[in-house]
């Protein structure tokens, strides 16, 4: 019986270790996150003065990271790939490029479930647009 309840206590003082170590590794996680989408850029963009051409870009979230293709005709930005995104569960947010096409323009809402990629694909894609500016 005693030997049951060395075991039981083990068990315990176990799990509360991996608790506290799985709350400290979300906290450490939740904070670079926020921290690195502080850093995040957003160029000014006036599309009038983008000219025509094809641009790339890219954004580095800490733990999103994308490059993406910005092609621009007449001052509208007439389309854009994602060439590259590390997003773990945020590709919805790759959708956020047709409503930027639509709208003409990079900051549009972000996609509902997805925001901290929406984010870095936003910050990509002003990037890119500040690289066509005459």
């Amino acid at each position: 019986m005693k030997n049951m309840k060395k075991v039981g206590l083990v068990i315990g003082i176990v799990l509360i270790l991996l608790l506290a170590t799985g709350i400290g590794l979300f906290a450490w996680m939740t904070n670079s996150a926020e921290k690195a989408m502080e850093a995040l850029v957003f160029e000014d963009i006036d599309m009038n003065r983008v000219a025509d051409g094809v641009y790339y870009g890219e954004a580095d979230g800490g733990f999103v990271q994308v490059k993406v293709e910005v092609e621009v005709a007449d001052h509208r930005i007439a389309g854009i790939k994602i060439l590259e995104h590390k997003n773990g569960k945020g590709s919805a947010a790759e959708g956020i490029t047709e409503f930027m096409i639509a709208e003409n323009r990079y900051d549009v809402e972000a996609v509902s479930g997805a925001t901290y990629s929406s984010e870095v694909i936003k910050s990509g894609v002003s990037k890119a647009l500040k690289e066509g500016y005459l």
